[in-house]
C-alpha cells in the first residue's frame, strides 16, 4: 500500500489582518519593490460617528501575513485649507494613492468648512518614497465637493480621476501633472444603486468599477441582513459606459463598507473593513472599523464570484434539484430522483457535499472542474446506491453542476448540530453464517437451515448499526436550512421492479423528513457503511404486486424518517462552539483479492467545530468499520461515517473487513471485492489523521520525565535535557 496525505485546517484566520488600531476603507497597491500596500483610514476611539478620523497610516506585506505599519503619514493639522471644524471634527475619510514617473501621489478629501458636508476638498500629498515623507502639495481644483478618491493608471500611462458620494459617481482624465482634470469630469453611467467607494481595477482588456450600495437592514426589501454590499460593473473603457454585473460581497456586521481589488503574486484579493475587532475589543461599534481581506475569483466569463468573508464564521450553502430522466427509455418513474447539495465555507475554505439518487457516479473531470470553479478544497459525491436509479447521461453532469451553482449563489451565514438515534431494527446482515462456517447470501436459500429466499422471516442477523445519524445546518436565525441523514443500508428493496425509476427507501425518507419542516429545508441522504447491510423490508410479507412492494419501502422510509425529524427537532447548536473546520485527506492504493487490479482511492477525515468528527469512504466499506469507527471517536467526538463517498481516486468497489472476508459471500470472497486487510489500513488511517489534524497526535517525543507528588523530578529522558 502506498498513501499520501494533505492536510488543511480552516478555523480562526488573522481578519482583521491589522488589530492595533482602528482602520478602515483600504486602498491596497502594489510596488515595484514587491511588496504589497495598504493606504487606510484611521477611526480614534472612542468614536463619533464618523467625524473622529484622522492620521493616515500606510501597512504593506510580502506574504499576506505579516503585517508592518510603517506608521502615520499625515494628520488633518497639516491640511492648510483644513480650518478647525464644529467639535474639532477630523475628517480624513478613504485615500488612495498611485506611483507615476517617480512619485507617489496620495489623495485623500478633507473639507475646507463648516457645513463639512458641502465643502469636501480632494487633497494631494506626494513623495518620493511608498510609505513616508508626504508632504501636502495642493487640491485638485475644479470638481464638485464628492469624497472616496481612486486614481487609475492604464497600461498607455494615461491616469484617471474618480470620486463619488451620495449616488454620484464621478471621472475625468487627469493631467500629467497629476493635479488637474485634463477635461471635464462625467458622470459614470450604468451602475445600479451606487452609493459610495470608488474603485478601478482592469483585468483581461476589461474595466471594473467596484463600489458600496445603499442597502440598509431598516429598509430592507430582499430578506438580506446587514448594510452596505459591493457591487461591481463592467466596461470596455475607463469611462464608461457601465454594464452592472451584481454583487460581489455581502454586507459586513459594520454599518459601511468600502474596498479594493488588487492582484498579488498571482492571486487576486478583495480588501474591505468590519468591526469584528472592536467587538472583540468590548467597545461594539460601527465606526470603529478594521481592514480585512480575502481571496477573490473570476468566472471563466470574467465575473467575480461572490467573495467568501473570513470572518471565523460558517457559512453554508444548500440546493435541490429533480435529476429524473425525461425519457426513462421503456421504464416508469415510481418517484422522483433529486439531487441535494451542500457547501459548508468558512474563513476562505470550503468543502461540499453532492447527494444524489443514483447508484453511483464518478466523473473526475466534473470533481476537479466544480472545485475550481467554486474554490472547493473538497467534494464529495455521495450517491444513495438505489438499484431502482437511472439518469440522462447526458444530462447528469449539467445538473450535478447546477444544483451546487445554486448553494453557491445562495449562502447563509449557518450553525452545525448533530447527534445519533436508535432506530427500529430494519436491517440486517446479508452475509449469513451457515453450518460450513462460512456465510452466503439472503439470497441463497437453505431450507434444511430454515434460511428463507431474501430472509422472508425477516431474522435480524447482525452485525448491524441501528441508528440514524443527522448533521443539522441553521441559519443564523436558528432556522434549520439542510440537514444530512447518514444511515446505512443498501437502497435495493424494488430492484426486482426492473421497469420502475425510484429513490427506493431513500427517497420516501428525504422526503418525510423535509415534509415535517414544510419543504423548508433539504435533506442529503449520505450512507454509511452499507456494503454488507440489507433491509429487513426486502420482500413484501402480504403479497407480490408492485403495490406491495411500495408499501413496504414506503413503511421503512417512513420508520427512519420519523426517527430523523425527532432527532432534528432536538439538536441544538452548541452556544460555546466556536466554528472550526478540520479536513484531512489521504489516499491509499488497495489491492484486488483475486487479481491484480489495484484501486487508488482518496478518503478524508473532518472535523467540525471540534466536535463532530467525519471519516468518509469510497466504494462499499462493510457495516464493521462504521461500528469500529463510532466507537473509537465516541470519547472525543459525535462521530459520522460517509460510505460511498468519493472525492477523487478510483471507486473500489466493495471493502470488506478481515472477517467478513474470511467467513465470505458477495463482497466478501467473491464478486469486485478488495483484499483482506485493505479496508483495516483505511480505517487505521483515519484514525490517525484524526489524530494528527486535532493536533492530539505529537510529531517530537513526548515528556518522559518522573515526578513525584511533591513536584520533584527525579529523572529525565535524554532527549528532555
Amino acid at each position: 500500500m502506498i498513501g499520501a496525505a494533505g492536510v488543511f485546517g480552516l478555523s480562526a484566520q488573522n481578519n482583521p489582518i491589522i488589530k492595533h488600531i482602528y482602520t478602515a476603507d483600504p486602498s491596497a497597491r502594489v510596488w515595484k519593490d514587491g511588496r504589497l500596500y495598504i493606504y487606510a483610514s484611521h477611526d480614534i476611539s472612542p468614536p463619533r460617528g464618523c467625524d473622529l478620523m484622522d492620521e493616515y497610516h500606510v501597512f504593506s506585506t510580502d506574504d499576506m501575513v505579516n503585517w508592518t505599519d510603517h506608521g502615520e503619514i499625515l494628520r488633518a493639522s497639516q491640511v492648510p485649507w483644513g480650518k478647525p471644524l464644529r467639535n474639532n471634527a477630523k475628517f480624513m475619510w478613504a485615500p488612495d494613492c498611485v506611483y507615476r514617473n517617480g512619485t507617489y501621489y496620495f489623495y485623500f478629501p478633507h473639507p475646507s468648512e463648516d457645513p463639512w458636508n458641502r465643502t469636501w476638498k480632494i487633497g494631494v500629498a506626494t513623495s518620493k518614497k511608498p510609505a513616508s515623507d508626504f508632504t501636502v502639495v495642493g487640491f485638485i481644483p475644479n470638481i464638485d465637493p464628492l469624497i472616496d478618491p481612486c486614481v487609475f493608471v492604464d497600461d498607455d500611462g494615461q491616469a484617471y480621476f474618480y470620486h463619488g458620494g451620495g449616488g454620484v459617481c464621478k471621472a475625468g482624465k487627469l493631467k500629467d501633472n497629476m493635479m488637474e482634470i485634463d477635461g471635464e469630469m462625467r458622470t459614470m453611467e450604468g451602475l445600479v444603486d451606487f452609493h459610495e467607494a470608488t474603485w478601478i481595477h482592469k483585468r483581461n482588456g476589461i474595466y471594473y468599477l467596484s463600489y458600496s450600495d445603499n442597502h440598509d437592514e431598516g429598509n430592507d426589501k430582499e430578506g438580506v441582513a446587514g448594510d452596505n454590499r459591493m457591487r461591481y460593473a463592467t466596461s470596455k473603457s475607463p469611462l464608461g459606459p457601465w454594464t452592472h454585473q451584481g454583487i460581489y460581497m455581502d454586507p459586513t456586521d459594520s454599518y459601511t463598507n468600502h474596498g479594493s481589488i488588487v492582484e498579488y503574486k498571482g492571486q487576486w484579493y478583495a480588501f474591505y473593513h468590519n468591526s469584528q475587532l472592536s467587538h472583540k475589543n468590548g467597545e461594539a461599534n460601527d465606526w470603529l472599523r478594521s481592514v480585512c481581506v480575502d481571496k477573490l475569483y473570476y468566472n471563466p466569463d470574467g465575473t467575480i464570484q461572490k467573495v467568501v468573508q473570513t470572518d471565523n464564521k460558517l457559512w453554508a450553502g444548500t440546493a435541490k434539484l429533480n435529476i429524473t430522466p425525461e425519457n426513462p427509455q421503456n421504464r416508469t418513474v415510481h418517484d422522483s430522483l433529486y439531487a441535494r447539495s451542500l457547501i459548508l465555507s468558512l474563513n476562505g475554505q470550503r468543502i461540499a457535499f453532492l447527494s444524489f439518487d443514483l447508484g453511483g457516479y464518478t466523473n473526475d473531470a466534473l470533481l476537479q472542474s466544480l472545485k475550481k470553479k467554486h474554490n472547493l478544497s473538497e467534494l464529495y459525491f455521495c450517491p444513495s446506491h438505489t438499484h431502482s436509479g437511472a439518469s440522462d447521461r447526458n444530462k447528469i453532469a449539467a445538473q450535478l453542476t447546477e444544483v451546487i451553482d445554486r448553494a453557491a449563489a445562495n449562502m447563509f451565514e449557518a450553525r452545525i448540530s448533530g447527534g445519533h438515534r436508535a432506530t427500529p431494527q430494519l436491517t440486517f446482515n446479508r452475509l449469513i453464517v451457515r453450518d460450513n462456517g462460512h456465510a452466503r447470501e439472503a439470497w441463497y436459500a437453505d431450507p434444511e437451515q430454515h434460511f428463507q429466499y431474501l430472509n422472508k422471516e425477516r431474522i435480524p442477523f447482525g452485525p448491524v448499526d441501528p441508528s440514524v445519524g443527522i448533521i443539522r445546518i441553521d441559519d443564523a436565525k436558528g432556522k434549520a436550512r439542510a440537514l444530512i441523514m447518514n444511515y446505512a443500508c443498501h437502497p435495493d428493496a424494488l430492484v426486482d421492479l426492473r421497469s420502475i425509476i425510484s429513490a427506493d427507501y431513500v427517497g420516501y425518507a428525504t422526503r418525510y423528513v423535509e415534509d415535517a419542516f414544510n419543504n423548508s429545508l433539504n435533506c442529503l441522504f449520505i450512507q454509511g457503511g452499507a456494503g454488507n447491510q440489507c433491509a429487513l423490508f426486502k420482500t413484501p410479507t402480504d403479497g407480490s404486486e408492485p403495490q406491495h412492494f411500495y408499501n413496504m419501502v414506503a413503511r421503512m422510509g417512513k420508520l427512519i424518517g420519523i426517527e430523523a425529524v425527532a432527532l432534528a427537532r432536538e439538536l441544538f447548536p452548541n452556544p460555546n462552539d466556536e466554528p472550526s473546520m478540520l479536513v484531512m485527506t489521504d489516499s491509499l492504493d488497495l489491492a484486488n483479492r483475486f487479481d491484480s487490479d489495484v484501486a487508488r482511492i482518496h478518503f478524508s477525515t473532518i472535523v467540525l467545530n471540534h466536535r463532530y468528527a467525519i471519516a468518509t469512504f469510497p466504494g462499499e466499506p462493510f457495516i464493521k468499520f462504521q461500528i469500529d469507527w463510532k466507537r473509537e471517536m465516541a470519547p472525543y467526538a459525535v462521530p459520522f461515517f460517509f460510505g460511498y463517498a468519493w472525492n477523487g481516486g478510483k471507486w473500489p468497489t466493495y471493502v470488506p473487513d478481515v472477517r467478513s472476508a474470511a467467513l465470505g459471500g458477495y463482497g466478501a470472497d467473491w464478486g469486485p471485492v478488495r483484499a483482506a486487510g485493505e479496508g483495516e489500513a483505511v480505517l487505521t488511517r483515519l484514525l490517525r489523521n484524526y489524530y494528527i489534524v486535532t493536533g492530539l497526535m505529537r510529531t517530537t517525543q513526548g515528556p518522559g520525565d518522573h515526578r513525584l507528588d511533591d513536584g520533584t523530578v527525579i529523572w529525565t529522558p535524554d532527549w528532555m535535557k
